[in-house]
């Protein structure tokens, strides 16, 4: 007798049939049971199956799931199977995923696990990736966000009861925030170890355990634009500086260049050079910096912009298990993807990366914070669009020493177009600017210990407290048009002056200003190794200043690539009177606008002068009179258009995924000349499938079995582009995607739908064979509702 065929209707029924005509003897039925356990591999007695819990993840949720989620950022949905009437684990175990936007259909559903078939346990824990089935969507925003699990859907798993296998999540909201915007510089540390790698803090790798704790809808983790920072002093005595400077940085840099301030401002060392691992400026700030230690930078990074967001160390723990959903983590130290409920909070001192993750306090400060809140600032890159409160400001750095209690002043340095320091009514600090009459024309209240605590973590005692903090505040430079003659800081409870600076009686004069082409760095004999990392040609700008007063001076040098009406500094806090950089640091003047220009500004304190030259970088002199025989070379065909920075953030090389998953493709770019890149700077293609999608971050569910290469392009507007490549596996797994229309019936709708697109790709190819055919309505008849 032959064995029967599936047919478009009644499958089981005939199955069964045939065992009964098969059988003889008695009992007939158990033996037809028995022949019908044979054919199908089904237990003869089942079980059940079903859905416990959905867990919608973003790095952290609370056991009760009531974690607030956020639009626009990659969620794991973690399909939790409850297994009854057996004890042991059931194999073979997936489910499908609908998902429905306001009542529509999201864009993708149904979704197919990323793991599955599971081997579904009895006591499913959290903490094991795959004791649960999981799945990865991007929502938009919205507070109707519904979700629909439907496990066993190819009914593999022969079960006690089958009208449980429908699970329903409904109502979940995905609140809107904003793409932060983070820049990063390379400190080029010449005490020891230049600059730390470039593949060790590229977004992706840096900003790794950033991107995977705190709910951002998006990450503009992007160089600054004025190429790295070179460092010469000790930083364990120069940390205050450091911060001072990068502080400087995000003050000036980006609004200067015209674009989005960004929230904060990273620099990064090279090694561990630093006691502490890193700093920050202040709780809240808005600059810090730590290592590039191989098992620590990727935490350290997190803790200190942590403190940047206002949160001080704690002891705590994560407290439920935590899930870093791109699996960031992976690259450089290989960790897990899940996170047990024991690791510490990021924001205990001194750990290294595989110690910690996140708890509800922290992702909940930043989740709350205005400056994360959506349509705070309307910039495309996020960051801080130009406001009325921007004024000319007197930037006060230095250090304030616990032990005298005093504070130390650097030069200050007048910058435009900042924000003035707020009043702090926890100040313990007293800053007042005064006229020359002795009118009080500003004053305010500052908190002095900040980020006294060292970040290496200790014992309680000797080496756990900085012997000093940065001091970094902002005053107006005029009042009602009126400029200060002096500032005082004061302590506010004994009254004591701890720091004063006075206007001296003459102002700067800048003497010359000009240039020298240096193609390798090298230094101006031409002698020795290259002085400089990075890529020439490069120049050296040198200035001479000098003041009657006898004043210490400190020049911030600024860069215009289109006539003046935005400024890249390209140098602050120079105390010396030269400095190099290389061209392919700087954006290229803008076409048709002519030469860029450079400005330099000298300070004595509160006084300063300014002088524009053209970017032709021959010596200027502001008198008229060319210095002799160094007014030279016209450098403007060397500049280079610099290609857009393009990085590929996920999926990790080497990942496999099983046929039908919703792969996560996710990018980050930036360009020099651009800035933030838009969605359609980005295009995506596989080596077997071809072009696949555009965007930022795409869902790409349709790729066929096989290994593929996934190559990313980013074009900027000057049609220069980058391209990285990752080296994918997609394994084969049959998928019925049967309910072609979501609807939860097979019914007339799916039929005509696959009619509609018969011979095509897409709708209607249930199989995923890439072609709507014979063998697809097969599958879609053999599921028909009655």
């Amino acid at each position: 007798m032959t064995t029967p065929q599936a047919s478009p209707f009644g499958t089981l029924i005939s199955l069964a049939s045939w065992c009964l005509h098969a059988s003889s003897g008695s009992p007939r039925f158990i033996q037809a049971v028995a022949c019908v356990v044979a054919l199908t591999g089904a237990p003869l007695f089942a079980g059940d199956l079903a859905v416990s819990s959905v867990e919608l993840q973003q790095g952290y949720q609370s056991s009760g799931g009531t974690t607030t989620l956020v639009a626009g950022r990659p969620t794991a949905v973690r399909v939790k199977i409850a297994v009854t009437g057996q004890t042991t684990s059931q194999a073979n175990v997936d489910a499908v995923l609908r998902v429905k936007v306001n009542g529509t259909p999201m864009v993708g559903s149904p979704f197919f696990s990323r793991n599955g078939p599971i081997t579904a346990p009895i006591s499913p824990n959290s903490a094991n990736l795959n004791d649960t089935l999981n799945f990865t969507i991007v929502a938009p925003v919205s507070t109707d966000v519904d979700f629909e699990v439907l496990v066993d859907p190819r009914n593999l798993v022969a079960e006690s009861n089958e009208s449980n296998n429908l699970y329903s999540l409904s109502n979940k909201t995905f609140a809107c925030r904003k793409t932060l915007d983070i820049a990063y510089v390379s400190v080029n540390y010449t005490p020891g170890g230049g600059q730390p790698a470039a593949a060790t803090i590229e977004p992706g790798i840096g900003d790794g355990f950033y991107r995977g704790i705190y709910p951002h809808a998006e990450l503009n983790y992007h160089r600054t634009p004025t190429g790295p920072l070179t460092w010469s002093q000790d930083i364990n005595s120069s940390n205050n500086a450091l911060l001072s400077a990068l502080q400087t940085l995000r003050l000036t840099t980006i609004p200067a260049a015209g674009y989005a301030r960004p929230e904060f401002v990273y620099g990064w060392l090279p090694g561990n050079p630093f006691s502490g691992n890193g700093q920050a400026i202040g709780i809240p700030g808005d600059a810090a910096f730590g290592n590039s230690e191989s098992s620590r930078f990727q935490r350290t990074c997190a803790h200190e912009i942590g403190h940047c967001w206002g949160l001080s160390h704690t002891n705590s723990t994560l407290g439920t298990v935590g899930f870093d959903v791109e699996h960031h983590l992976a690259t450089p130290l290989n960790l897990a993807q899940t996170h047990a409920s024991s690791q510490s909070d990021v924001m205990v001192a001194g750990l290294l990366t595989n110690q910690a993750w996140v708890n509800t306090t922290t992702y909940a400060d930043c989740l709350t914070d205005t400056r994360n809140a959506c349509g705070a600032f309307d910039a495309p890159g996020g960051g801080e669009t130009p406001s009325q409160d921007w004024v000319r400001a007197i930037h006060l750095t230095g250090s304030f020493e616990h032990s005298s209690g005093l504070i130390r002043l650097d030069v200050p340095s007048t910058l435009d177009a900042v924000t003035i320091t707020p009043d702090d009514p926890r100040g313990d600090v007293l800053i007042q600017s005064i006229a020359d009459d002795g009118t009080l024309l500003h004053s305010i209240r500052w908190r002095s210990a900040t980020t006294r605590e060292s970040c290496a973590g200790c014992t309680k005692g000797a080496g756990c407290m900085h012997a000093t903090s940065p001091v970094s505040i902002l005053v107006p430079a005029d009042r009602r048009g009126r400029a200060p003659a002096r500032v005082e800081l004061r302590d506010i409870r004994s009254g004591r002056v701890l720091a004063e600076q006075v206007r001296s009686s003459h102002v700067p004069e800048i003497v010359t200003v000009g240039s020298i082409p240096r193609m390798d760095g090298r230094d101006g004999s031409g002698e020795g190794a290259p002085s400089l990392c990075g890529h020439g040609p490069y120049v050296e700008l040198r200035w001479s200043a000098t003041d009657a007063d006898g004043d210490s001076l400190r020049a911030n040098i600024l860069y215009s690539r289109d006539g003046g009406e935005s400024w890249t500094p390209l140098a602050v806090h120079q105390t010396a009177e030269s400095f190099t950089f290389s061209l392919a640091d700087i954006p290229a003047p803008d076409v048709g606008v002519g030469r860029g220009l450079v400005h330099v500004r000298v300070n004595d304190g509160l006084n300063f002068a300014d002088t524009l030259i053209p970017a032709a970088f021959g010596f200027f002199d502001p008198s008229g009179s060319p210095e002799g025989g160094l007014a030279g070379a016209d450098w403007s065909g060397s500049w280079l258009v610099n290609p857009p920075d393009i990085h590929l953030l996920t999926p990790n090389s080497g990942n496999s995924f099983p046929q039908g998953a919703a792969i996560l493709l996710h990018a980050s770019g930036w360009d020099l000349e651009n800035q933030f890149l838009s969605d359609s700077a980005f295009t995506w293609r596989s080596s077997i499938a071809g072009p696949i999608g555009t965007g930022r971050q795409i869902l790409v569910a349709s790729l066929a079995p096989g290994a593929h290469t996934i190559t990313l392009r980013g074009t900027d507007s000057s049609g220069l582009f980058t391209e990285r490549t990752v080296n994918i596996t997609v394994t084969a797994r049959t998928l019925y995607s049967i309910d072609i229309d979501s609807s939860g019936a097979v019914d007339g709708s799916d039929l005509a739908a696959l009619l509609s697109n018969w011979l095509g790709t897409g709708v209607g190819d249930i199989n995923f064979d890439g072609v709507v055919d014979g063998s697809d309505l097969t599958l879609l008849l053999s599921a028909w509702t009655n």
